[in-house]
């Protein structure tokens, strides 16, 4: 509901597209939801300044394959909806490889000390869409949620919202967002 950043690698298997854009020494991600975007450095070994959402990407190239080691992220982001977390620890390298024109193999290792007894992976295909003209569009959250979230702090709070504040805090139908 309140369209926090992804993170990483969840922002790349969400279902909703992302471009990939490569330049000499940097390439940018930029995912539909939530507007996100990542900038990989290539070639680069920086640390990150401050602990981020999408954490701080460095790549190098390996043959064919882009390998993309990210580190510095906060705490914020969960790897799925069921809220499976992970603590500001968490370091995944990412390998890009193309298998043909309109496909890259993704896998991701994940490692967090603090959250898992030992590494693990994910891997899948990451499809090319081939329409003319196709573009990233901007993911809108839901509407009037700014209402919902901040109406109470109205001077005089709409009757609905006041009474869906009541009922929510009552309640309490979700779970609780880190």
């Amino acid at each position: 509901m309140r369209c926090f950043l992804p993170g990483v690698p969840r922002a790349t298997y969400m279902p909703y597209p992302f471009q990939i854009v490569q330049g000499s020494d940097k390439i940018t991600i930029a995912y539909e939801f939530a507007s996100a975007t990542r900038t990989i450095e290539v070639g680069g070994k920086d640390l990150s300044p401050i602990d981020s959402w999408m954490g701080w990407s460095n790549g190098r190239w390996e043959g064919e394959t882009l390998v993309v080691d990210v580190t510095g992220f906060n705490d914020q982001t969960w790897f799925d909806r069921s809220g499976n977390f992970h603590s500001n620890a968490l370091h995944v390298v990412e390998r890009y490889t193309a298998t043909d024109p309109t496909h890259l193999q993704y896998e991701a290792t994940i490692e967090d000390p603090q959250t898992f007894t030992r590494p693990w992976k994910i891997s899948m295909p990451l499809y090319r869409r081939v329409d003319q003209n196709m573009q990233i569009l901007e993911y809108k959250c839901p509407e009037f949620v700014e209402e919902l979230m901040y109406g109470k702090l109205r001077k005089e709070p709409l009757p609905v919202v006041a009474d869906f504040q009541k009922w929510y805090n009552e309640f309490k139908p979700f779970p609780q967002t880190p």
